[in-house]
């Protein structure tokens, strides 16, 4: 697999080749030269969701873009960003029952185990190359003195994230035994030559490999002129996931089911799938860089 230096030294030198070649269609198009920064919220959804999750947390990222218009309201979006997230999940107790265990009589129970209040907290450093669709309402700029009124835009499209550093921190308070016999009906929650009761919980905390994460994104909002060449993109954004790069490190629930297999606890596996969110607002300073005179509708 190329590395991520090498896909970035690529990309770029693409866009540069790009930008030397569109220079000859400057008479027609346009090509703005972007400064963006972003913030906002981060989640997850889960499919299914569990019973009394939740997570929360924030992202922010700055970025460098190019966008090319083929007409004065289509274009194409590609850049390149370094942004951030932090998100902390609380998922509750997960219930996991193994059958036909038999205890030292010969007789057969059912070993009920609860891992209590398990919580995760996923912190990532990421590149993010973005790929979009631009639309953008007409609009009259060589007018901008006299009419202050914005424009819209929205932009479709896919990123993709280069996690370079992606910290995961998995943690329960505590791990419950209890056995259950179906031939007498009868509970035992508590006996040591069983590993029954309740045991200390555990933290632990990884940093796997470098993951990538592909990303469906949108973004909307107004465009503001607010110089000859210059231009203020004020929208909101909406970042959805499309695999989860923790998926490789996820283990079943019922891999713990006592103190010692505690001892290398990482993520679990509590629901078949996981998608990241993320909603904030994105600010854009562009730069026209073809438009050579004022009254040029591009």
């Amino acid at each position: 697999m190329m590395s991520i230096k090498k896909t970035i030294i690529t990309m770029l030198t693409i866009m540069l080749f790009s930008l030397c070649s569109l220079n000859l269609l400057a008479q027609k198009t346009s090509l703005e030269l972007q400064i963006y920064g972003n913030g906002g919220f981060s989640f997850f959804a889960y499919h299914p969701y569990p019973r009394n999750a939740s997570s929360i947390g924030f992202n922010a990222g700055v970025g460098i873009g190019f966008t090319f218009s083929i007409t004065q309201q289509w274009g194409i979006h590609a850049g390149i960003g370094y942004g951030l997230s932090n998100v902390k999940a609380k998922i509750g107790n997960l219930l996991t029952i193994t059958t036909d265990h038999v205890d030292c009589e010969g007789n057969f129970y059912d070993l009920h185990t609860t891992l209590n209040n398990y919580n995760e907290i996923q912190k990532s450093m990421f590149l993010s190359v973005p790929l979009m669709v631009k639309f953008q309402t007409k609009q009259n700029f060589y007018k901008w003195k006299h009419n202050k009124k914005p424009g819209f835009y929205a932009m479709s499209g896919f990123k993709t994230q280069f996690l370079f550093m992606n910290i995961f921190t998995s943690e329960i308070t505590s791990l419950t035994n209890k056995a259950y016999y179906p031939e007498f009906d009868n509970w035992i929650t508590k006996l040591p030559s069983l590993e029954l009761g309740e045991f200390d919980g555990i933290s632990t905390k990884k940093i796997p490999k470098i993951r990538i994460l592909t990303i469906f994104a949108l973004e909307a909002g107004a465009k503001w002129q607010i110089g000859d060449k210059t231009f203020l993109y004020t929208g909101v954004f909406f970042d959805c996931g499309l695999n989860d790069p923790t998926k490789k490190y996820r283990r079943p629930t019922n891999t713990y089911n006592s103190a010692e297999t505690l001892k290398d606890f990482t993520l679990l596996s509590f629901t078949n799938r996981i998608n990241y969110l993320a909603v904030g607002i994105k600010l854009r300073l562009a730069f026209d860089l073809f438009r050579k005179c004022k009254e040029c509708p591009y």
